[in-house]
């Protein structure tokens, strides 16, 4: 398998994300060049980017809009659904099993995970708050195979200690701290700092740098 750049990996999900929203608008082509200035990279990028994973279209005659989503939806997803638990069953991970967008692309929640009474055994847009300590029989038996990780920052070891005894192999972490799991297995996690995110824009727009 070839050494493909994280980079790349996430310019490939922001193009599928781009296409799919064409699609919707009824778009049947588009060339490098067109979905280069709607990602905001260079067709050369592109082009790059996708020939880490074979052929893509002829050239002078642009992509198939449709038919590339699907190629690329393929080689992200490598299946049609997964399986996803949220932990923690506050605002944020209420708001995340809330959301529609993530079942329409083939991630199901099937379950939040918490370790307040008050909370267990409730159903939030249909889906059902399951003790924490009951963490990894859960995701063995529903075939949960990512985390998403959005409790306070005081609930971390509890957290690392659950996903490290468990089968998960990825996790989203919304918790503003760097994840640490005791355990030789490989678990792919991706940060998802939100305060960081605005340092970052604030440093941006302060520099008189913001994408026009």
């Amino acid at each position: 398998m070839k050494n493909i750049p994280f980079a790349t990996i996430e310019r490939v999900a922001k193009y599928l994300r781009c296409l799919k929203r064409l699609d919707e608008k009824k778009v049947k082509v588009i060339s490098s060049k067109e979905l280069a200035e709607h990602t905001k990279t260079t067709p050369e990028q592109v082009r790059k980017d996708f020939s880490y994973f074979g052929r893509f279209g002829k050239t002078g005659t642009g992509y198939d809009v449709k038919k590339l989503a699907r190629k690329l939806e393929s080689i992200l997803k490598t299946q049609k659904k997964w399986n996803v638990a949220i932990i923690g069953a506050g605002a944020l991970g209420s708001a995340l099993a809330r959301y529609p967008g993530f079942k329409e692309s083939g991630y199901d929640i099937k379950v939040l995970f918490d370790n307040d009474p008050e909370k267990i055994g409730k159903k939030i847009s249909g889906v059902e708050v399951v003790d924490i300590k009951k963490f990894g029989d859960t995701v063995k038996k529903k075939n949960i195979q990512i985390a998403i990780a959005a409790v306070p920052k005081e609930s971390v070891n509890e957290l690392e200690e659950a996903i490290a005894k468990s089968s998960i192999r990825g996790v989203i972490n919304f918790v503003p701290v760097t994840l640490n799991f005791k355990t030789r297995r490989k678990i792919f996690i991706i940060d998802v700092d939100l305060a960081q995110k605005l340092y970052i824009m604030t440093y941006l727009i302060k520099r008189g740098k913001g994408m026009k």
